[in-house]
């Protein structure tokens, strides 16, 4: 019964009333969720409007398929509550119930928190048109025409459109200059510039975005529910706000004239080229030495503090709290996110002692529901001049520390010695010591033959280890 009584909050209308013996039968059977022909003709016109979410809701309701459910779901139909799905629950004993259940928690009961909540929002917003009697045209788009470029990095909006006309898989990089100002290339064909004497910041992007051919951008905008603009293209190509928005606040900053390194990067779609190959030749490249800070903007939605990427931590959460509460002082709303995946400040965790990710406010990236809020992008760029960067803690260790030198470090130096053909590093975050195998360096036989030798190493040097998969990744940890 308290479970049931829990479920309650689900609905519109109560599940149980006070006097209801209904008890919940925690292994009750598996129950076919049956869509009435109304609800799937709605879903397939959203299904047919390229809504993920309306192609897995009907999978749901393909022959065959079974979920246990303990709500005990049977049928489900439009509803004409506003965003509810009617729902027959059909419970152990007692006749059939319809409750108005509200779409967002049908999708999270089923598919718990797999959709992003922006999307979940525009499959309500769709379905509530389509439930009303309207159609999907009467939702208030508006097609942008690009104008003619100039540049102007401190119009956020224009920068940012001018740099979405096209998408630019790797390759294509060089073709954004166009965009750019007066910046250096580096000797493995990044771009960079310096502002102020011996930066202590770095802040990057990357010029690249995740396709594999070139395409022209058809962009359309319309607003939220808050009134925020949303940038978005007809589904036939990627926005490429990933990371064009990145590059946006950058030039903006660079405009202004905030001290930093700002660098922007090729190849990050296709591993972080750009920036592998920069950490490669770090120790010998002068402007480097003075980075204690590492910050990209390249991460999607509007509340993320990257403190961890890769499996490992990335920036203490020291600098985390201090910078999200600078950002949060000139009306952001960040805080810290361990989540984070990668980016191009992964690649000088081992160098840079604060490498972190900050959100520029694109949704769905990768695909061809990807959108960019712009209003939030505008008043990331306004703080990000705002931030005191100097101020910022710099508390997180990099390098091996004594400790570990002292306790592995015959084993250290016999694997520094070997000439692995693939790319293997010591490292350590917080209390673990461990090895790094990067298993896209090479192939298999490389792959193979790099952990034959460290498993004779580690024998020979009586070390326990524990090696799991992580990522594209294969990681032994020093026990």
């Amino acid at each position: 019964m308290d479970k049931l009584l829990k479920y309650n909050q689900l609905f519109e209308s109560p599940l149980i009333e006070k006097d209801d013996k209904t008890e919940d039968d925690s292994n009750s059977p598996t129950v076919r969720v049956e869509f009435t022909k109304d609800l799937h003709d709605l879903l397939k016109v959203l299904e047919d409007e390229n809504s993920y979410i309306a192609f897995e809701l009907l999978w749901l309701n393909e022959t065959g398929s079974k979920y246990y459910n303990s709500l005990r779901i049977s049928k489900v139909d439009i509803s004409k509550t506003k965003s509810c799905l009617d729902v027959t629950i059909k419970p152990p004993n007692g006749k059939d119930k319809v409750h108005p259940m509200k779409i967002v928690n049908f999708i999270k009961y089923y598919f718990k928190n797999y959709f992003q909540a922006d999307d979940v929002r525009d499959f309500i917003e769709q379905y509530d048109i389509l439930a009303g009697g309207g159609t999907l045209d009467s939702i208030d788009v508006n097609k942008i025409e690009p104008a003619p470029f100039s540049y102007n990095p401190k119009d956020v909006r224009s920068t940012f459109i001018s740099l979405v006309t096209k998408t630019y898989p790797h390759g294509h990089e060089e073709e954004v200059m166009a965009f750019m100002p007066k910046l250096n290339k580096d000797t493995v064909g990044n771009y960079y510039k310096i502002i102020g004497d011996s930066p202590t910041t770095m802040f990057t992007s990357h010029l690249d975005t995740a396709d594999r051919k070139q395409g022209i951008t058809k962009l359309l905008s319309k607003k939220d529910a808050n009134g925020d603009e949303i940038i978005y293209t007809d589904g036939t190509t990627i926005l490429g706000a990933d990371d064009k928005s990145g590059v946006a606040v950058m030039l903006y900053m660079m405009d202004h004239n905030v001290p930093g390194l700002y660098y922007f990067f090729m190849g990050e779609e296709r591993g972080g080229i750009g920036s592998g190959l920069l950490s490669s030749i770090y120790e010998k490249v002068e402007y480097l030495k003075s980075i204690k800070r590492c910050v990209s903007f390249d991460r999607r939605d509007v509340c993320s503090v990257i403190t961890s990427q890769l499996g490992r931590t990335c920036c203490s959460d020291e600098f985390g709290t201090a910078l999200a509460k600078q950002y949060n002082s000139h009306g952001l709303n960040l805080s810290l996110d361990p989540g984070g995946i990668y980016t191009d400040s992964a690649s000088f965790i081992d160098q840079i002692p604060e490498c972190t990710n900050i959100s520029v406010g694109y949704y769905s990236e990768h695909t061809g529901k990807e959108r960019q809020n712009i209003n939030y992008l505008e008043k990331l760029a306004k703080s990000s001049v705002q931030v005191d960067w100097d101020s910022l803690p710099t508390t997180r260790k990099i390098g091996i520390d004594e400790e570990t030198i002292r306790k592995y470090g015959k084993l250290i130096n016999d694997i520094k010695e070997t000439p692995f053909q693939i790319d293997i590093k010591i490292a350590s975050d917080r209390s673990t010591t461990f090895i790094q195998c990067d298993m896209e360096e090479g192939c298999v036989d490389d792959t193979y033959e790099a952990l034959t030798m460290l498993q004779f190493l580690l024998n020979k040097h009586k070390v326990s280890q524990k090696v799991y998969f992580d990522g594209e990744y294969i990681k032994i940890d020093l026990l």
